[in-house]
């Protein structure tokens, strides 16, 4: 899981990397020059649209003409000199091409260049373009939260190979004995119990494929139905509650607690097993004061964003989450 924390982890990058003026400006020369060659003879960039919500990367819808044709590639570029942001690129390389091939709708690769040598120092890949668009304002909750749910049950029933997930080395949460009672919390106390919890070792479940970013920002839709789902960086196996409870902590974020019940009711429902209440408070406290900000980033303007009220919705749900612990 690594959306939220990334760059913080990376010394290498001064300052707050995401205001860089690398992440609002057009792809240089050289790299639409190297994407009309990797697209073909005769291929030229004709058009290009930054897309909004990028956390860890700029990210271009660009227009590609070629043979008569126009067809829409993604370029995804990271800073130059970022040891974890190339990092992080090349796991999702590496990961794309394990699902390639799962059924699942996952961008296909087109072309890589991990060093940037052809894209003016840019570590660069190109991908195709999945339908659709990320969709954070239903009409209606229940039918939006069984559609992730769904989706979530379609992707742990996929047998992929992945590393183990390790509870305190796959993930940005806080170590274990330095969590801190985030600023806003009402009940201090139900994060300190929630804290005390987590120094339990991690318990045993069945182990499925995992995403490990799974968030509503991370999925597109089309005419009601989810047409794909992006940033493949973080692979692993492990508990399903790791997947539906980052999803859930972001529910509670930007939603209401009720929409983050709604969504463990329906995935338990769908996929006929509970989710283990362990991994589930162990998601929920991925929450931190760092939070609200990283969440309104990804919105990016998609939906209003409430962010002082974040902490203590979301404070809701691991009050839930603990009793269900017991």
């Amino acid at each position: 899981m690594t959306s939220d924390g990334v760059a913080g982890q990376d010394p290498t990058v001064e300052g707050d990397w995401r205001e860089d003026t690398f992440f609002r400006r057009r792809p240089s020369a050289e790299t639409l020059d190297w994407v009309a060659a990797s697209m073909g003879r005769g291929s030229r960039v004709v058009g290009h649209r930054r897309l909004t919500g990028g956390v860890n990367s700029a990210v271009h819808r660009l227009t590609v003409e070629r043979r008569d044709a126009r067809v829409f590639v993604v370029l995804r570029q990271y800073p130059a000199g970022s040891i974890a942001l190339r990092t992080a690129m090349e796991k999702e390389i590496a990961n794309l091409e394990v699902v390639a091939g799962s059924g699942l709708p996952v961008p296909t690769l087109l072309a890589t260049d991990v060093a940037g040598v052809a894209t003016h120092g840019a570590p660069s890949l190109l991908m195709t373009r999945l339908p659709g668009h990320v969709h954070l304002n239903p009409t209606e909750r229940r039918p939006w939260t069984e559609r992730i749910a769904k989706f979530a049950a379609r992707l742990h029933s996929v047998d992929l190979p992945a590393p183990a997930f390790r509870a305190w080395a796959d993930s940005w949460i806080a170590p274990r004995g330095r969590f801190q009672v985030p600023v806003g919390a009402q009940k201090p106390a139900i994060w300190k119990a929630a804290f005390d919890a987590m120094e339990l070792p991690p318990p045993g479940d069945d182990a499925v494929f995992l995403h490990c970013d799974y968030l509503p920002v991370n999925l597109l839709w089309s005419r009601g139905k989810i047409t794909g789902l992006t940033d493949w960086n973080s692979i692993h196996r492990g508990s399903r509650a790791i997947d539906v409870g980052q999803c859930r902590r972001y529910l509670a974020s930007l939603y209401s607690p009720d929409w983050a019940e709604e969504l463990r009711s329906r995935y338990e429902s769908i996929a006929g097993v509970p989710l283990d209440p362990w991994w589930d408070l162990y998601s929920l406290l991925h929450h931190d004061d760092n939070g609200p900000q990283s969440i309104s980033r990804q919105v990016a303007g998609r939906r209003p964003v409430d962010v002082l009220g974040m902490t203590a919705r979301v404070e809701i749900a691991v009050e839930q989450a603990l009793h269900r612990l017991g």
